[in-house]
């Protein structure tokens, strides 16, 4: 019934909508004669053979003599012999070579320097032609008409003047719209969406879309309104009516609207009853999935989901099916706190280790760096460089998570190496290692990562020469790693987030935290210190034997790719 009382409505607007055209095609046409009637008008003035010789001997006068203005005069009873014969139009404006105006009839309003030029340029792209500058103002409701006068007689074609006639074009819509025996609308006059003429006294604010014509359903000082248009196709101006809305479906919405309350009252009591009846069976197993999808969308909050289940669990299948639920849900929740949460950690932090240790960035400098190394035929430098970039990536590849501090060393030292080749001058670097390296356990990748933040802090952001140090020393129970550079210092605000590691690292590297997480799973305490001051900034990590955690053989430190 909806559908149909709907379709129906569509079919009243849709026969509304032709009848508004018909309306609005009454006054398109209306000024479209008018227009017309100025270019017959205008045409009969240009060919007149009497006015071509007046208008000629005019354009080959002095105009500072007096046969100059007798001529000019004598052209007024010929252009007004003209306008009495048309009847249509109450004034004309002839204007000659020297810029003199003559006005025939009622004073014209003036039209303003832009629409003048407007007309003037649009009669020099059609010299002889009728053209016409549409109303761009509701101020000036007016319709420029103007036609180039040329020699004809003898084919010359010399400019002999132009006559220009306005359009009143909101005197006529009114005079057409207090001839019907009865207003139909209110009717605007748009050029392009600017406002030209309103029959009202009040014009509201209608935004017409880039069709020809049309019809929609605005809202204009808060009430509903039926607005149709039409363009002419000779002026381009937009004519629309506009109708209240409430007025012509004030009925069939109120009947509509009665129907469509109705119906939507008996499916609410109807879904209502459903509803009631249905959670006598379904609450058990609502509440079991509202459980469910807790785990899944809190992320393993097994104690919310818990809490929603009930405290007096029937016994039927379903209070079965919860009890059980329940019980899986703690056993789960003492697996995940005791020793999954510990796996996910390592296995994270391998996969973000992994992930950064081949910084596809310091791939593509490092090949762009032995690219021209063997285009300048620096062979010595490019080998050295690809013999350091292939433990670098041995050391990447390499199965074990822990390596000794001598590799991790040696690790750093072929990093370094392949940095000094390419910034040169830029960054001076030293490697300073003590003691025995081979006794200590360390993460992957503790000491590059270090070096890699003090080049990136330090040489790319300072335009001196930065110096980086790095110290590794073994002295009985204590391994200290010190990475010091000569950079700028940090800011206050930042070395904060440092220190507590809240500061997200740049690019593909590894941040400060991922390094403090992996060495507590080696060891149960240790150093980490981060300062930054005018001399530079310094990362210094100082770990004790006796409190490795791990036990690890890491006497096997080779890093070979599997053959």
């Amino acid at each position: 019934m909806i559908g149909a009382l709907h379709l129906g409505l569509s079919v009243f607007e849709e026969k509304f909508y032709e009848k508004s055209l018909q309306e609005l095609d009454f006054f398109v046409q209306k000024v479209d004669d008018d227009i017309q009637g100025i270019d017959t008008l205008t045409r009969s003035i240009a060919v007149d053979s009497t006015i071509q010789q007046q208008m000629n001997a005019l354009s080959n006068a002095d105009p500072e003599t007096a046969n100059y203005y007798y001529l000019l005069t004598g052209i007024r009873p010929l252009l007004l012999e003209k306008i009495y014969q048309d009847g249509q139009i109450s004034s004309l404006q002839y204007t000659d070579l020297y810029g003199h105006t003559l006005t025939i009839g009622q004073d014209m309003p003036d039209p303003g320097a832009a629409r003048l030029t407007a007309l003037e340029m649009s009669l020099n792209q059609t010299p002889g032609g009728f053209t016409l500058v549409s109303s761009d103002s509701a101020d000036y409701p007016y319709i420029l008409c103007g036609r180039r006068i040329l020699r004809s007689q003898d084919m010359s074609l010399k400019k002999l003047g132009t006559v220009v006639v306005a359009l009143n074009v909101g005197k006529l819509l009114d005079n057409e719209i207090h001839r019907l025996s009865s207003k139909p609308s209110e009717l605007y006059l748009y050029n392009c969406q600017t406002l030209v003429y309103h029959s009202g006294k009040a014009a509201d604010a209608v935004v017409l879309p880039d069709s020809a014509q049309g019809y929609k359903i605005q809202t204009l000082s808060g009430k509903k309104k039926f607005i149709c248009w039409q363009t002419s196709s000779l002026t381009g101006l937009r004519l629309c009516s506009v109708f209240d809305y409430h007025e012509i479906y004030g009925q069939i919405n109120a009947a509509r609207n009665a129907l469509i309350f109705g119906e939507c009252a008996i499916l609410l009591l109807f879904a209502w009853v459903l509803l009631h009846m249905a959670r006598l069976v379904t609450k058990p197993i609502h509440t079991l999935g509202e459980a469910v999808q807790t785990v899944d969308q809190q992320e393993g909050n097994f104690a919310a989901a818990r809490a929603l289940l009930p405290k007096d669990i029937s016994a039927d299948e379903i209070g079965t099916l919860t009890k059980e639920f329940d019980s899986m849900l703690g056993k789960i929740d003492t697996l995940i706190h005791e020793n999954y949460e510990k796996q996910i950690l390592l296995q994270e932090t391998r996969y973000k280790m992994l992930q950064a240790q081949i910084n596809p960035h310091f791939l593509y400098n490092t090949l762009g760096t032995l690219n021209w190394l063997v285009k300048a035929g620096n062979r010595e430098d490019a080998c050295k460089m690809i013999v350091s970039l292939g433990d670098i990536l041995r050391a990447a590849l390499s199965p074990r998570q822990n390596s000794t501090a001598a590799a991790d060393v040696q690790l750093a030292g072929s990093y370094i190496a392949i940095q000094q080749l390419r910034y040169k001058s830029r960054a001076e670097f030293t490697l300073t290692a003590s003691g025995e390296l081979e006794q200590w356990s360390l993460p992957h990748f503790t000491l590059q990562p270090l070096v890699e933040n003090a080049i990136h802090y330090g040489v790319e952001d300072s335009d001196e020469v930065c110096k980086i140090d790095v110290i590794v020393q073994a002295e009985d129970d204590t391994l200290t790693l010190i990475v010091h550079n000569t950079g700028k210092p940090v800011k206050p605000e930042k070395l904060t987030k440092i220190r507590t590691f809240t500061v997200k690292p740049q690019g593909h590297g590894i941040g400060l935290k991922n390094i403090y997480e992996r060495l507590s799973m080696l060891y149960k305490a240790f150093g980490f210190d981060f300062d930054s001051d005018e001399s530079g900034t310094t990362v210094k990590i100082v770990l004790k034997q006796e409190n490795l955690a791990v036990s690890e053989d890491i006497s096997d430190t080779s890093t070979a790719l599997p053959q």
